[in-house]
């Protein structure tokens, strides 16, 4: 498949950004200069994602995926996605603000992976990794932002939400920073005592919905989305075909079997 680079046009407010748009833009880059699969690739439904785009692709669902659990929190939250933060693109996954605070969120898309998290030790899948010290450091800057507007600002409290994995143990929890499923996103946000009152929390809306806050970013126009679902289509239908051909697979070993099996099975049953 092959993708256009997304505008690079400013956008008029933060809260324009599109879930997962910075990941979402480096997949298309990728994306862009791939050889179209041929009709024997797209029958035996070869993954349309190059290898270069996959760790994007995956980071890219997982941040919608939480996207769409935070969309369900009630009146009085707002939730902002993929701000940048860094000349580097890096960005801030998903920012959080309403009565319990101000929450940064970073996700973390494991799939079928084991999570194991000892205070700042976190491995996935055996692995060390550092994403304590990131979530910890998107936190303090958001709080230097929030302590511009605020008198007396609770601190901006950092949150790891892990989407897909097989397996999440806290053995002992981070001393700042919440380690939870995706899942668990809405229940916790929710059950936050009050901290801001609703003109803080508009203060700070304000704030963060601007884009002078932020480094300058692209525009996310429609042909981001579009390209974006067009891939994800080819994506979903692509896997459906791979499922096709292995369950004809177990189908032809069954039958395979059967007829190896069955005709011994009538001769041992009819003394033959």
């Amino acid at each position: 498949m092959s993708s256009t680079a997304v505008p690079t046009a400013s956008s008029g407010t933060m809260r324009d950004r599109v879930p997962a748009q910075a990941l979402i833009e480096q997949v298309l880059l990728r994306q862009a200069a791939a050889r179209p699969r041929s009709a024997v690739e797209r029958m035996v439904g070869r993954d349309p994602i190059e290898p270069d785009a996959r760790p994007w692709y995956v980071g890219a669902t997982g941040e919608r995926i939480v996207a769409a659990r935070l969309a369900t929190l009630p009146a009085g939250w707002t939730v902002l996605h993929s701000l940048p933060v860094g000349r580097a693109g890096a960005d801030i996954d998903h920012l959080v603000v309403g009565p319990g605070g101000v929450f940064t969120i970073n996700t973390k898309h494991h799939v079928d992976a084991s999570v194991w998290v000892a205070g700042r030790t976190v491995l996935v899948a055996g692995r060390r990794t550092s994403m304590i010290a990131k979530a910890e450091t998107e936190a303090r800057r958001v709080d230097r932002i929030v302590a511009g507007v605020l008198t007396d600002p609770p601190a901006v409290r950092p949150i790891v939400a892990v989407v897909g994995a097989k397996r999440l143990t806290v053995r002992r929890a981070p001393h700042v920073v919440h380690v939870l499923r995706a899942e668990h996103l809405r229940r916790f946000l929710r059950s936050q005592p009050q901290r801001l009152s609703p003109a803080e929390v508009n203060t700070v809306v304000a704030l963060v919905s601007a884009p002078e806050t932020w480094q300058p970013a692209a525009e996310a126009g429609p042909e981001l989305l579009l390209a974006y679902g067009r891939l994800s289509a080819e994506v979903r239908a692509a896997a459906r075909v791979r499922l096709g051909w292995a369950f004809a697979l177990v189908g032809l070993t069954s039958a395979a079997s059967a007829a190896i099996v069955l005709p011994g099975l009538l001769g041992v049953l009819t003394g033959f």
